[in-house]
This record gives C-alpha cells, sequence and structure tokens, in this order.
C-alpha cells in the first residue's frame, strides 16, 4: 500500500517526477535538504535527515523538495510511506519503494512480476529485509540513492526495525535515507527510532508553522484577490501550510464573501477545524474536545480530573496538542491560541456531551471549594429547571455579590427564580431578596410591580414585613391598595423579627418626613421615636437622622448638627459590605454632607459625597446617581461654580431614560427619585438659572414648578412656591400674599428632602415682598433670619443672612456690609449679593464707597460664572458713569470642555486652579477635596496629558485653554 503524499513512488527503481510547487517558508529547512543531497551527489556522503513537525506543517512538501533536488541531478529517488491503521504486512513502506524484487533475490514463484500493493506471503521479516538490504546495496553500486519514507509514526513495527538496521548497516554507501515523522507520536518504537538514529548523528530538521508573512503569501498565491477572504479563518490554521492549503481550497469553493468565523455554522471553520482534529492520535484529540469544553483557560490538574487521569498521563497528548499549536502554555493555565480556535472546536463537539463536561467540570470546581460566585454564572447557564442544587448556589451567590456587584447579583437570582418556578413559596422568598436589588440598579418599575405581587401573596409573615420595608424604603406610595393596613400586619405580626419592625417603623417615618407628610405639630413625631426602639445600629443611625431633620425643621440647626455627628459612626458599625447599598445608609451620609456644607465645611462635605458617588458609579448603584449629584451640585452651587454645578444637574438626570408617570403633575423623574428629591432638583436647577441669565432652563423650571403646584404632594408645592419667587425676581414681576406665604412657609421647613435650604434664601423672600409691595411679609422674613441667627449662634452663615435681610429690609448699607464680610470666602455668592446691596444703598451719599463695592461684586460675580448678576452690576457702574474694563466683565476664568484631552471633569477642575498657580490645598479648599484627592486627580491628568511638571502644564493649558478663550 502506497501513503498518498506529495511525492508519486518509484515502483521501476526510475527517478520520479516530482511537482515543482513548494510552500512559502522553511527555507531553513529546504537550504539544509539541499547541502545533504549535494553532498550525496558529488562527495557520495549519505546519511539519515530526520524530519519533524506536527500535522500540516509542511514535512511532505519537504520531502518532495528532496526527491525534486537529487532525481534531476542523477540520482535514483525510491519513496513510500507508512499508512494509518493496521493490517499492514511487515515492511510495506520498504517493499513499496523498492518495486518488485529480483527473481534471484526472491524465493517465491512469480516474484519478478509482483504489483506494487502486492506482497511475498512466505519467508519471515528477516528473510525480506536482507533482501531489501541486498536491492539497496545493488542501487546504491550503480548511482547515488535516495530513500524518502513519510509517515513513519505510521509504519508496522518490522519497517521501524529494519529502517534502524539498514541505517545502520548501509552507513558506507551513497544512501541518504530521508525520513519524516510527526512531532510527539505516540508510538514507542518510533520514539525509539528517533533517540537512535539522532544518537548516530542523523540530521534533525524541525518543522515549525510558518510566520504570519509567509503565510499571507502564500494565501495570496492560492486565492490571489480573494485572499482577504482568508484572514477570519487564519487563526485556525495556526501557520500549518496543510491547513491554509486546504482553507483556500474551501473558500475557493464558495461563491460570496464570508464575514468573521461563525461558530457551530460556518462550514469553512468547521472543516478546517475538523481535518486539525482528525491529525491529531486519538488521546490527543479527546484533550483538545474536552479542554474547549472546559473554557478559554484551564489548569493541566483541573483537565486531568474532567478526563479521570493523572496529570503524568496528559505529557504525551498535550505535548502533541502544544506542538499542533492548537493550544498553548502559560506559567500555570493552558489556553488555545486563538479563541476563534477554541469556538471552532468546541462546535464540532455534540452539545448533550459539551454539557456534561461542562457539568462535570463545575462540579469537580465546587468540591475544591470554589467560591458560588465564581461559578453561578456558568450554573446559571447549564441548570435546568427543578436543580435544587443550581438554584441554592445561585442564591448563595447573589447574596455574596450584592454588595459588590448588584445587577450580576439580580440576575442570578432572577434566574434563581425561573428554575424554581413550580415552588411558589421559594420563588416569593428570592423575590423578596430581588426587590432591593432591582430598585437599587434602577429598575423601579420591575422591582415595584414584583413587590406587588409578593406582598399580595406573601409566603410568610416575615418575608411579607420585608417586602414592606423594601417598598418604604423606594419612596412614594404602595403600589397595593391598603397600604396602611399592610404595614399595620407587618408591625403587630409575632413572626416578624423585632429588628425588621423597629426599621419598618423608623423607616416609614423618614420617608414620610421627606415627603412633607409628617410635621412636628403635635409631637406625633416625637411620640413616634418614642415607640421606635433601637436595637440595631441601622435603626439607631435612622432615628439620629430623623431626630436631625426634626430639630431642623424647630430651626435648631446646631442640635441637627449634633445628631448627625455620630452618622459616619454609626455607618462604620454596619457590615462594611451592605451598609453602603441600604437607602438610610445614603440619605442619612447625604443629610450630614449637607449640614457640614451650611455649617461652612465645605471639604468634609465634600468628601462624604465624593465617596458615596463613587461607590454608586463603581457598584452600578444607578439609584442613588440622582441623590449624589444633587448633593454635589449642592456644594458647588454654594461654593460659586455655576457651570460645574449645573453640569452635575444634568448628568443627575440622566438615568431617567423611562419617565414615570407624572402624577398630578411631577415632571420628568430619574429612575428611584421620588418627588421631593426630583424638587430638590429643580429647585437647585432653577438658582443657577437665576444666576447665569439662562432663559430657556428658568422657563423649564418654571414650568414644572407650575406643575407642582398644582399637584398632591405637599413637598413638590412648597417647592413650586419658591421657585415662583425666583422666577418674579428674574422677571421684575409682582408675587400675590398667598405665593409669598406658601414660599415662606418653604423656607420655615429648613429643608427639601435630604437638601438643606440655602441660608441666603431669605434674602431672595425678603427682597422679593419688598419688590411685591408686601412689606409686612418682608418684615416678618428679617424676622424669621434674625430668631433663627438667635438660635444658632455657632453658624456664621444664619448671622449673614440675617444681617443681610435686615440690611435689605432698613437699606442699611453698613449693615449690609456686615453681611458681606459674615458671609466670607465660602459663599461668593452671598458676599457678592451683599456687596451689590451694600453698593446700592450708598450709591447716592457715598459713590466712591459704591464704585469699590460693586467692583468687588463684580469680581465675585464674574468668577463664579454668574452672568447675570455681573450684567446687573456692570449697568450699575455705568449709571455712576464708570465704565468698566471690559475683562472685568467677561466670561469666568477659561474651563475647558469635559471632553479636552479626556480629563474628567474634577480632573479638570484641578488641572484648571493649578495651571493658575494654586498649590494642592489651594486646589482643595477651593474645589471642597481632600488634599490627597486633589493629588490623585493631578497625578492622572498629568499622565494623560503627557507632561511631567507644573510649568509644563500650565504652559499646555494656557496654550489651548485660555488662548482658545482670549481668540473667541
Amino acid at each position: 500500500m502506497i501513503q498518498a503524499t506529495d511525492i508519486p513512488p518509484t515502483t521501476d527503481g526510475a527517478a520520479v517526477p516530482v511537482p515543482a510547487a513548494v510552500p512559502r517558508g522553511h527555507g531553513r529547512q529546504r537550504e539544509q535538504i539541499l547541502q545533504r543531497v549535494l553532498r550525496l551527489l558529488h562527495r557520495e556522503e549519505g546519511g539519515v535527515l530526520w524530519i519533524e513537525g506536527p500535522a500540516g506543517a509542511g514535512k511532505s512538501r519537504l520531502l518532495a523538495f528532496a526527491a525534486e533536488e537529487a532525481a534531476p541531478a542523477g540520482a535514483l529517488v525510491l519513496t513510500g510511506g507508512g499508512v494509518a491503521g493496521h493490517g499492514m504486512p511487515p515492511l510495506a513502506p520498504l517493499l513499496d519503494a523498492l518495486g518488485p524484487l529480483p527473481a534471484l533475490r526472491s524465493r517465491e514463484p512469480g516474484s519478478a512480476h509482483r504489483e506494487p500493493g502486492t506482497y511475498p506471503e512466505a519467508g519471515s521479516p528477516y528473510q525480506l529485509m536482507r533482501q531489501v538490504e541486498d536491492r539497496l546495496r545493488d542501487l546504491a553500486h550503480d548511482r547515488p540513492l535516495v530513500v524518502v519514507l513519510d509517515d513513519v509514526q505510521h509504519c508496522d513495527e518490522p519497517t521501524l526495525l529494519a529502517v534502524r538496521g539498514l541505517t545502520a548497516r548501509l552507513a558506507g554507501l551513497p544512501l541518504l535515507w530521508v525520513l519524516a515523522a510527526r512531532s510527539h507520536h505516540d508510538v514507542p518504537a518510533v520514539e525509539s527510532l528517533r533517540r537512535d538514529l539522532l544518537t548516530e548523528r542523523a540530521v534533525p530538521l524541525d518543522v515549525p508553522a510558518l510566520d504570519p508573512e509567509a503565510v499571507r503569501l502564500l494565501v495570496r498565491d492560492l486565492l490571489g484577490p480573494r485572499a482577504a477572504q482568508a484572514d477570519p479563518y487564519l487563526p485556525l490554521c495556526g501557520g500549518l501550510p496543510g491547513a491554509v492549503r486546504q482553507l483556500c481550497a474551501l473558500l475557493a469553493s464558495r461563491t460570496g464573501t464570508p464575514g468573521a468565523v461563525r461558530t457551530g455554522g460556518d462550514p469553512v471553520a468547521g472543516a478546517v477545524a475538523a481535518r486539525r482534529l482528525d491529525q491529531l492520535t486519538r488521546h490527543a484529540k479527546e484533550l483538545v474536545l474536552i479542554a474547549s469544553a472546559l473554557g478559554d483557560s484551564l489548569t493541566v490538574r483541573h483537565l486531568s480530573r474532567v478526563l479521570g487521569c493523572r496529570e503524568s498521563a496528559l505529557l504525551r497528548p498535550l505535548g502533541e496538542v502544544l506542538a499542533a499549536g492548537l493550544m498553548r502554555a502559560g506559567q500555570q493555565h493552558l489556553a488555545f491560541a486563538h479563541p476563534s480556535v477554541r469556538d471552532a472546536v468546541v462546535a464540532t463537539l455534540p452539545p448533550p456531551v459539551r454539557l456534561s463536561v461542562r457539568r462535570r467540570s463545575v462540579d469537580l470546581r465546587l468540591a475544591d471549594g470554589t467560591p458560588p460566585a465564581v461559578l453561578a454564572a456558568e450554573i446559571a447557564e447549564l441548570a435546568e429547571p427543578g436543580d435544587e442544587h443550581a438554584i441554592r448556589v445561585l442564591a448563595t451567590a447573589a447574596r455574596e455579590l450584592a454588595p459588590h456587584s448588584p445587577a450580576t447579583a439580580a440576575a442570578h437570582l432572577r434566574r434563581a427564580m425561573e428554575l424554581s418556578q413550580d415552588a411558589a413559596p421559594r420563588r416569593m422568598r428570592l423575590a423578596a431578596r430581588l426587590i432591593p436589588l432591582l430598585w437599587e440598579t434602577g429598575e423601579a418599575d420591575e422591582a415595584r410591580a414584583l413587590a406587588r405581587e409578593v406582598v399580595q401573596v406573601p409566603p410568610d409573615a416575615a418575608t411579607h414585613a420585608r417586602v414592606c420595608l423594601e417598598l418604604t424604603r423606594m419612596g412614594g406610595r404602595f403600589p397595593v391598595a391598603e397600604a396602611e393596613a399592610h404595614l399595620r400586619r407587618a408591625l403587630g405580626h409575632r413572626e416578624v423579627p423585632q429588628p425588621v419592625k423597629d426599621q419598618l417603623l423608623s423607616t416609614t417615618l423618614l420617608n414620610r418626613l421627606l415627603a412633607g407628610e409628617a410635621e412636628e405639630a403635635g409631637g406625633a413625631l416625637a411620640g413616634s421615636l418614642a415607640r421606635a426602639r433601637g436595637t440595631h445600629p441601622l435603626n439607631d443611625l435612622t432615628q439620629r437622622t430623623l431626630r436631625s431633620m426634626s430639630a431642623c425643621h424647630r430651626q435648631r440647626w446646631t442640635e441637627a448638627l449634633g445628631h448627625s455627628e455620630s452618622v459616619p459612626a454609626k455607618v462604620a458599625e454596619l457590615d462594611p459590605a451592605y451598609g453602603a447599598a441600604l437607602p438610610e445608609v445614603v440619605v442619612s451620609t447625604v443629610w450630614r454632607a449637607a449640614l457640614l456644607g451650611l455649617a461652612g465645611d465645605g471639604t468634609a462635605a465634600a468628601e462624604l459625597v465624593e465617596g458615596g458617588l463613587a461607590d454608586a458609579e463603581q457598584r452600578g448603584r444607578r439609584a442613588y446617581l440622582p441623590l449624589w449629584r444633587t448633593a454635589r451640585a449642592r456644594l458647588l452651587l454654594d461654593g460659586g461654580r455655576l457651570p460645574e454645578a449645573a453640569r452635575e444637574l444634568a448628568a443627575a438626570q440622566e438615568p431617567a431614560a423611562a419617565r414615570e408617570p407624572a402624577a398630578a403633575g411631577a415632571g420628568p423623574r430619574a429612575s428611584g427619585t421620588s418627588a421631593a428629591s426630583e424638587a430638590a432638583m429643580v429647585c437647585a436647577r432653577a438658582r443657577i438659572a437665576f444666576h447665569t441669565g439662562d432663559d430657556a432652563e428658568l422657563e423649564a423650571c418654571s414650568a414644572l414648578a407650575a406643575a407642582c403646584l398644582e399637584g398632591q404632594d405637599r413637598q413638590s408645592r412648597r417647592a413650586g412656591a419658591w421657585i415662583a419667587v425666583l422666577t418674579a425676581l428674574y422677571r421684575d414681576e409682582a408675587l400675590t400674599r398667598h405665593q409669598l406665604g406658601v414660599a415662606a412657609a418653604h423656607l420655615r421647613r429648613g429643608f427639601l428632602h435630604a437638601t438643606c435650604l440655602d441660608a441666603g434664601d431669605v434674602v431672595l423672600l425678603v427682597a422679593a415682598a419688598l419688590a411685591s409691595g408686601q412689606r409686612d411679609m418682608a418684615a416678618a422674613a428679617v424676622e424669621f433670619a434674625e430668631e433663627r441667627a438667635r438660635l444658632n449662634p455657632g453658624l456664621p452663615l444664619f448671622a449673614g443672612a440675617a444681617a443681610h435681610a435686615r440690611g435689605l429690609f432698613a437699606r442699611d448699607a453698613d449693615l449690609l456690609a456686615e453681611a458681606a464680610e459674615l458671609h466670607g470666602a465660602a459663599r461668593p455668592l452671598l458676599r457678592a449679593r451683599a456687596l451689590e446691596d451694600a453698593g446700592e444703598c450708598a450709591a447716592l451719599p457715598d459713590a466712591g464707597t459704591a464704585r469699590s463695592r460693586f467692583e468687588e461684586a463684580l469680581r465675585l460675580y464674574t468668577g463664579c460664572g454668574a452672568q447675570r448678576d455681573a450684567r446687573r452690576v456692570h449697568g450699575r457702574l455705568r449709571k455712576l458713569g464708570i465704565r468698566p474694563l471690559g475683562t472685568a466683565c467677561a466670561a469666568a476664568p477659561a474651563v475647558p470642555e469635559p471632553e479636552w484631552r479626556g480629563l474628567t471633569r474634577s480632573e479638570l477642575g484641578v488641572v484648571r486652579l493649578i495651571a493658575h498657580g494654586a498649590t494642592n490645598r489651594e486646589a482643595a479648599e477651593r474645589l471642597f477635596l481632600s488634599p490627597h484627592t486633589v493629588n490623585t486627580h493631578l497625578r492622572h491628568a498629568f499622565e494623560k496629558l503627557g507632561v511631567r511638571s507644573r510649568v509644563q502644564l500650565a504652559r499646555l493649558y494656557a496654550r489651548e485653554v485660555d488662548s482658545a478663550a482670549v481668540s473667541a
């Protein structure tokens, strides 16, 4: 039998014609073959060439090259090869190469007329080997002889023994043996032959895969203008010429232009992968198939356990797989050479086998102690309905992942619910755990729908109470009828744990207080707090926040600060993994930050907000983003950074991809926000537009305010009345007593949702009342401001606001100047307004003093980006006959757009100040950040901008930002 190779076998002792096509690459190997052939022809030096490489690497082509070089120069080329399978007669490859043996050497009648593929029946292998040896001696005496044997790994054992003996006994003849075998063959006799030949100075030639450039040239030769069609499939070939040729033949037979490799449905990818697998030994093929089902990266130990064998048993097949280029070995893991290789291989596995292998892999890793959270995604994919083990693992993984990745935890619980669809009680318990995760990740509608289902048909009293608690945490009204009855049922049932009851009561009070539904009148709040027990740190934290807000409602802001002082400590007592995910913790922290900002400690407030915002962004807690961003915007607004505050508020509304139904005039609402929190956001937007002169934005806020005034939510109506005050002042319109009264009630409440009202808002109320001719209401507002300052002597902002309100009411320039000093640098907008009012009161008697105050106010307004206020002061100066310099009324210092060189908004703010000469500490104070945070932002900015010093940073900023602002 003759091996079908690129070298036609010789049967008559004559030189054979060989194909001229030799693959590109392997130049070094061809050069070595040529040198050995030339030595044979010119020096009559024989020897052995052992060519080795993976299947498809081009060994047969190199054999063809050897025959092509030897035959035309006068050498006799004899070719044969082994064939996969069994049943071959002894010495068949050598007998095929030699053709019919002469009659004088044969002991069989008619042997001189033997056809190729037929073999003598009599005689031992030893006798046949002696005949082969005699024949080779006779041929080598006539002319140089080349014996080419391909696929030695498939030769029978007598042939291998004969080759071993003949190469030694015929070493002195002009006989060159060219033998080719696959790397890492699983045949001990071949390995022994290789070792013996190399020991006796046989020349080894390793045939590696082609480099990418050689592959590209080969594809171009074979496909011509269609060469680009092969690009998506080349990773499947591993640089092996045989696989590349098969690929090109398949592509040449197809019509159209293939796209990317489609695993499981692409016949080209499947054919290439199938051929490469067929060229492997059985054990190597099994290894690759099983490995493809286990993923892109795995360990040898795990692979051996899945295969059910020792690691040592994998050495030979694994070596073959690595040599074939299907996989590669790292320091600790095995991986496929390319994702498309694994995809194509795994597509050849029947789905039931693939599923079984993956399940066994998961079971082994679980038994080894791999955390369920690591395997949950695989288990969710492999599990079938009713799989109890999978349900338990997914539930455990969700519990572990919830603090770090609530979206992933929610996906695992969803899948667990699908698997337990026939078990209603368990499904409801899983749903109760899923509800807070859905709300936290911004899926408020789905969370409420699921909560309604559980509350209506709860599996037990404890689950019912916990779902009621989650609904209370979400804010708004229950999505079921008779919400109060559900709360009473949860609070009164004996099976509900007392900590859950206490937290449900406290959270209900907090939710109602934030929504403006629970007031201090009649002592209702105090009585409720007395009934709530502090049996848990979370409940204690909530009660302290409630007492703090209640103190603010009574204008005891110093007392409110005292109640909130222990908030960070109480948060630290909670489980650090779960604490940040609880709404009560978020609201309490935001409230503490708001109080710190009001007390003038902007740096501490900013650190709380920045930490909470970073956690919400990193963990995907979308429900909290509007609250954190609104708090951050308020700090920026109070610090006089209007453009940044406006951008922060715009970002706070981005999660509102879907709008909740507008209940009685509610405007667009971000996912997870309540009417009260949205009202706080709109009030901040209106204040920014009021200062910047953004007509469109103020009109939009005014429309929202009108809708709020018509709604049923008490907090929203008050916020709408306050926006009406801002709008009237903006348009120079008068307000009615009713409008002023509702706005005054808004200020007396002291806070809106979890945001403190600005201390200087009372000044705007006084100005609006005076402009509307309501001096008695203006006087009431002044008295309120003075009483608030008297109750809180340690808070200078209240003293400044009281002095400002009294000075405006009495037109007392000295009192207004005193108010400006009390406001200080922490509140540049309030200070500027006090200076402007002081300048107006002093304009007639003392123009010089008025001018200095106007100019200082203009500088502050300009630095804050308050263009409308700056234009107003500019007009006042012109009335005094003073023409301010053009730069004085220019916009704020240039701030690059957020996309400038890839910097974030926070990094841009730091870069702007540092480029203009500020130190890290000065930048931290102005930005309400810690020096460490400023240093981190600056380091990241240096990396993104490619600068190494502050000098380089300043030059780059001046060239690309400041110069652009001047030219504009």
